[in-house]
């Protein structure tokens, strides 16, 4: 097995499709889950709740709630698939099925086998977030103009949500433990972070726990074209820095369990 940390493209793309080919092979069943969770929620939500609450005020402008929602939505798909793409699906690949010992017995580096986990984990996250996407502009809940300019920060997002992954992937020892961070980070993110109502309901402290979550700062950005925050350019940063500190922290833990 290779200790240098030398990169080729080459190398990872080829561990990125090593990947995309199992995913290929069932891709049905990959796509159906991405698709429909999402979909049931702004049906369930947007159909259910409209009625009720009509129309809202989201920074300084009135919007339907079903407009609101859809970018919730985009990001809820986003998050699911980038971070469990990373977190137990990198975590069986290494702990039970050895694909990435069996990878590095290739001419690849760590580096390389390291960098093709993350980028695939974001590819699974940018599937969904595309998909939801492109149905909620059918919708007309989101122009195509405005889902295009969108495309740089959906791939942020699916690489920030990929590294949070592989993080867990790296720390946790035992395939149970991942429920730890479910239940503690990403559902409190899915209900809070303005997926589904805006976060200044929510009592003062609750609100700013909140708006440091990151998926806040990502939907509060994907919000764009209804109200662009004040300090979207530290949500900007923020998501930049996690996502920075996410993929070292992964790289520190992960390296040891392959390298004694």
């Amino acid at each position: 097995m290779k200790l240098n940390s030398s990169i080729t493209l080459w190398g990872v793309y080829s561990v990125w499709r090593r990947n995309a080919k199992v995913y290929q092979n069932t891709w049905l069943v990959n796509l159906l889950p991405p698709i429909l969770e999402p979909l049931i929620y702004l049906v369930a939500f947007g159909y259910g709740l409209t009625p009720l609450v009509g129309e809202i005020t989201y920074g300084g402008r009135t919007i339907s709630y079903l407009e609101f929602l859809a970018p919730g939505m985009i990001a809820i798909g986003i998050l699911n698939q980038s971070y469990y793409e990373g977190a137990y699906n990198s975590f069986i690949r290494l702990k039970f099925q050895k694909i990435w010992q069996a990878l590095l017995t290739a001419p690849l580096t760590f580096t390389e086998v390291f960098l093709g986990e993350w980028l695939w984990a974001a590819t699974r996250g940018l599937i969904a977030g595309l998909v939801t996407a492109i149905i909620v502009c059918f919708w007309g809940l989101y122009s195509s103009w405005h889902l295009l300019l969108s495309l740089p920060l959906i791939c942020l997002g699916c690489l920030v949500f990929a590294a949070m992954g592989l993080l867990t992937a790296g720390i946790v020892r035992k395939v149970d433990q991942l429920n730890v961070p479910t239940f503690l980070l990403l559902v409190p993110m899915f209900t809070i972070c303005g997926t589904y109502f805006p976060r200044n309901t929510l009592p003062p402290i609750l609100e700013k726990v909140a708006t440091v979550l990151p998926l806040a700062a990502f939907v509060d950005l994907l919000r764009w074209p209804f109200s662009l925050p004040e300090w979207w350019l530290a949500a900007l940063i923020w998501l930049l820095l996690l996502m920075g500190g996410c993929i070292w922290l992964a790289w520190k833990q992960i390296y040891p369990q392959l390298f004694r």
